[in-house]
């Protein structure tokens, strides 16, 4: 406790503004969802029950953070609840499948398929929302791609290739994507001040979604509680929503075209040099070819 101490307080005094702590800190938070998601695998953890537990904590944190009376009535009949369910779906679907990707395909190879998605509400944004299309981000774009076929390509003679090793991230890659688009578009049509309560309600249509399958699975004798799911969630839950807020907080220091390159870039990063060091994951020289694009990739479509 003392070491972390003084790393807390030599992290403290290396960044003197608290925006730097917060978009270093959602980073590191960022990272850890997949470390945490890989380290379930080795403890037995229940990916399912953590994480409902962990939409317990974000659903509860972002209800109690908004400031306003509300009803169940006025969360149903608000004019976003219908968008919102659909989001909700999606969340705790690639959710799901973020753990299985990590712990069959890896921290490295989830962590640039998740982050280079934005590659989708990318090009969205030219289709739908009017975006101008430069010769910047249409570059970054095809270079998305191509570091996603290198980020997933296997070595010949090597191991036997696995379908979940390739499929699983491109979901991830093509799930996190529309929801961005989804995200996008509820920002783009409703007012910001509703944005918190949506962002719970989402969090909770998810919780909703979890609570129905586990209970399914438990009275039909296909699994059992465990409550070091539960708490492994809720660990889970925390790093969640301290990632996602921290995020927010970052968004009133810096522009998007500052923030996302930074986060993106750094998650994608850390990810693969915490794979390598921690869970022994061997990226081929492919592979870190197409984690290097990927990194690339991202800044030049969100600074272009």
């Amino acid at each position: 406790m003392v070491t972390l101490a003084k790393i807390a307080i030599s992290c403290t005094f290396a960044f003197h503004n608290a925006n730097m702590l917060y978009l270093l800190t959602t980073t590191l938070l960022s990272t850890a969802i997949f470390i945490v998601f890989r380290l379930f695998k080795k403890f037995g953890i229940d990916n399912l029950q953590a994480i409902v537990a962990n939409y317990i904590v974000a659903a509860t944190t972002g209800f109690w953070l908004y400031d306003k009376q509300l009803s169940l009535s006025q969360i149903i009949n608000a004019p976003w609840f219908g968008l919102i369910l659909l989001i909700g779906v999606f969340f705790i679907g690639v959710f799901f499948l973020f753990a299985l990707s990590t712990q069959k395909a890896g921290v490295a190879v989830t962590a640039v398929s998740s982050y280079m998605s934005v590659v989708i509400p990318t090009a969205a944004g030219f289709m739908m929302f009017g975006d101008v299309f430069g010769l910047q981000k249409f570059v970054g774009i095809v270079l998305a791609l191509v570091a996603l076929y290198l980020a997933l390509a296997k070595e010949k003679g090597k191991n036997k290739i696995k379908i979940a090793t390739i499929v699983l991230p491109l979901i991830i890659f093509f799930g996190t994507g529309a929801n961005d688009l989804l995200m996008k578009i509820a920002q783009d049509r409703y007012p910001s001040y509703e944005l918190p309560v949506m962002v719970a309600t989402i969090f909770s249509v998810a919780l909703a979604i979890g609570l129905v399958l586990v209970l399914v699975q438990f009275f039909s004798g296909k699994t059992k509680l465990h409550l070091r799911s539960w708490l492994a969630g809720i660990i889970l839950g925390l790093i969640n929503f301290g990632s996602t807020y921290l995020l927010l907080k970052s968004m009133e220091f810096y522009d998007s075209s500052t923030l996302f390159p930074i986060r993106n870039t750094g998650v994608v990063g850390l990810s693969a040099l915490v794979g390598f060091l921690l869970f022994g994951e061997r990226p081929s020289r492919k592979n870190w070819a197409g984690i290097f694009l990927a990194i690339a990739s991202i800044v030049l479509i969100t600074t272009g």
